[in-house]
């Protein structure tokens, strides 16, 4: 492989151009966010069957309360906000309830990660449903990252922020995703905490950050379209949702980006 801009000579791994310092080819080829989606849909599509029970927890147990309590968050749980205590107490009890349920939507990460290939489907579902304190854990900081985004870009009662931070919030939100997206698999393959493995993505996945972005979005459009076609089509999105993204992180891996 050469570098496009000067003709250098590049190792296979090479990000960067060690002569004109540009970017290669390779985040935009080799490492395409899209490229990676397809490759997996070819060797999942082929399993959907077989994947079907691992989904089950995380539809039943996992999107159907979340978007029960989404939808009595807006209507009969409209807590008051008046005041700097109650705006906390319910940020926190949301917090709460969201952590609870939203576990069973990644225990999967666990399965796909432990079993090769793409059948984890009934033999992980067991595996899957013991992680889920690991998960508790993943999604109680996420809650309280975004408890903390929201007092910041929002403020409290009485002490206003600034409307620009309305955006900022946006950013923070969608910069987020793109952050946490590879961490399940980091900590399944390599045996970390969500710190260390947070950690280890954000040093080293820089490079590829909009890639991984645009997965996150695609499966979450995904996934949406799925719920909103009466929930049943989750059971062949969520599976495949895990797979693209330990796929796509493994594949992060064996360019060693961890490494750079």
């Amino acid at each position: 492989m050469r570098c496009q801009h000067c003709n250098t000579r590049l190792a296979d791994h090479d990000v960067w151009c060690p002569k004109c310092q540009r970017q290669s080819s390779l985040v935009k080829n080799e490492l395409s966010a899209i490229r990676s989606l397809k490759e997996t849909w070819a060797k999942y599509k082929p399993n959907i069957s077989i994947n079907v029970p691992l989904a089950v927890p995380a539809i039943i147990f996992g999107i159907i309360p979340l978007l029960v309590l989404i939808w009595l968050f807006n209507t009969s749980l409209m807590l008051p906000m008046d005041s700097t205590v109650k705006l906390l107490l319910n940020l926190f009890i949301k917090s709460a309830l969201v952590s609870m349920f939203l576990p069973f939507t990644l225990i999967g990460f666990k399965a796909v990660s432990a079993i090769d290939g793409y059948q984890a489907g009934k033999p992980g579902l067991f595996l899957a449903l013991k992680s889920y304190p690991q998960y508790l854990v993943f999604s109680i900081i996420n809650c309280l990252y975004f408890v903390v985004i929201y007092l910041i870009c929002f403020g409290f009662p009485g002490f206003g922020s600034d409307p620009i931070l309305r955006l900022v919030w946006i950013v923070l939100v969608n910069y987020w995703v793109a952050l946490v997206l590879p961490v399940p698999t980091l900590m399944e393959d390599h045996n970390l905490s969500f710190i260390a493995a947070f950690k280890l993505g954000r040093r080293h996945f820089g490079v590829v950050r909009w890639n991984i972005y645009l997965m996150a979005l695609v499966l979450a459009v995904l996934n949406v379209v799925a719920t909103f076609a009466l929930i049943v089509p989750l059971a062949i999105t969520i599976p495949f949702s895990w797979y693209s993204v330990r796929d796509y992180t493994r594949t992060l891996l064996d360019y060693e980006l961890d490494k750079q």
